[in-house]
């Protein structure tokens, strides 16, 4: 066994191309999409140039759960027709637009917040109107010193609303996705170990097919656990990201989510003949995994009953909704432990499937691509 970790080492020592690209491209494609809007939700708004539409921007930017950026109307119907997962208004002197892909709570959230901003500087020009700006004075300090009601907002059932966190979601998105390749091809190598004859002679050598396997996997599950824990570390405790006191809970879902990739990445190099087959399939398997598991987008806005049927079968999805319910929604792992359970079964069973049938396809390896 450590003669295997140690050559696979060197071999990394020489090409560590693969894993240094995974890791800075989820690092980077991470805090440009998400990072950079702080955890708030970013809201495109355009705005016709009226005092009342700059009034509106104005109060919805004292508001800490959204991020507003101001664009042109016609950025913001372009932005809108290219990217599904965005939100936009379109503010005017005595309306306003929200476009938005589905009607989720937030977007309804965000429609009552324009439109009690719009009510109130309605009402403020009204008595400014008729009794000037004095008595608008004393009647805001009226208002604020002598509320009717004390109000708290608490939803009736906190595991049906749905939260977003622009910066979670690009970074738990773009890991997952890229620790599918790193991890990928990692286990790619008992496939060239089998064709090239290597496999056959380390037998020989009275090595069990246990060690070889356990070798071989449980260094490709080291390298990709390494990468996801490196991606963690620096966006928790370098970037100061806020992941709601749920940070080891991740790193555990992780440690799964790895497994069930490298479970996967064995039965596709089960039923494949050379690497570059298996180099095809894992690329398409990972793009479409992450596109109906929820790594570009969050689920809640797609409306597709097809594309939300399908979702179970992505390893991504699981382990998507796993972290985003340990963080975003501050639960507990017994909450999440449908999915961690799920994972696990899943692995264990492609595991068991993917060893067996390379066991009994061995001489198919031997072909040269």
């Amino acid at each position: 066994m450590m003669g295997i970790w140690i050559a696979r080492l060197q071999n990394l020592k020489r090409k560590p191309i693969v894993l240094i690209m995974m890791t800075v491209m989820t690092l980077v494609m991470a805090y440009v999409l998400g990072a950079s809007s702080n955890g708030k939700m970013s809201i495109s708004v355009a705005v016709d140039g009226s005092e009342t539409t700059q009034a509106v921007l104005e109060r919805l930017n004292d508001d800490d759960g959204y991020l507003f950026r101001e664009i042109t109307e016609e950025e913001l119907q372009q932005k809108a027709k290219k990217d599904i997962r965005m939100v936009g208004i379109l503010l005017n002197k005595t309306s306003y637009t929200v476009l938005a892909a589905s009607e989720s709570d937030s977007v309804r959230n965000l429609s009552l917040l324009i439109d009690s901003a719009y009510k109130d500087i309605s009402f403020k020009q009204r008595v400014i109107n008729v009794g000037g700006e004095d008595t608008w004075t004393t009647v805001a300090n009226s208002i604020q010193d002598d509320q009717a009601f004390s109000l708290q907002m608490e939803a009736m059932d906190e595991s049906e609303v749905f939260r977003y966190d622009n910066a979670l979601q690009s970074l738990f998105g773009f890991m997952l996705f890229f620790v599918f390749y790193t991890v990928s091809i990692n286990v790619q190598f008992i496939l060239d170990d089998k064709r090239s004859g290597v496999w056959n002679r380390l037998k020989l050598a009275s090595i069990s097919r246990f060690q070889l396997y356990f070798s071989h996997l449980s260094f490709s599950y080291a390298i990709g656990l390494i990468q996801m824990l490196l991606v963690l570390f620096v966006f928790r405790y370098i970037l100061n990201t806020n992941m709601y006191d749920g940070f080891w809970n991740v790193i555990f879902i992780a440690a799964i989510y790895v497994l069930i990739v490298m479970a996967f990445s064995v039965l596709v190099i089960s039923l494949v003949k050379t690497i570059s087959q298996s180099s095809v399939v894992i690329s398409l398997a990972a793009v479409a995994f992450a596109m109906i598991g929820g790594a570009y987008w969050p689920l809640e806005i797609v409306q597709s009953e097809g594309l939300l049927a399908i979702r179970w079968l992505s390893p991504v999805y699981y382990a998507m909704e796993a972290m985003k319910r340990v963080t975003v929604y501050e639960g507990t792992l017994s909450s999440v432990w449908t999915y961690v359970s799920m994972m696990v079964g899943i692995a264990i069973v492609l595991l068991v499937v993917g060893i067996s049938l390379l066991e009994k396809r061995t001489e198919r390896y031997h072909s040269s691509e």
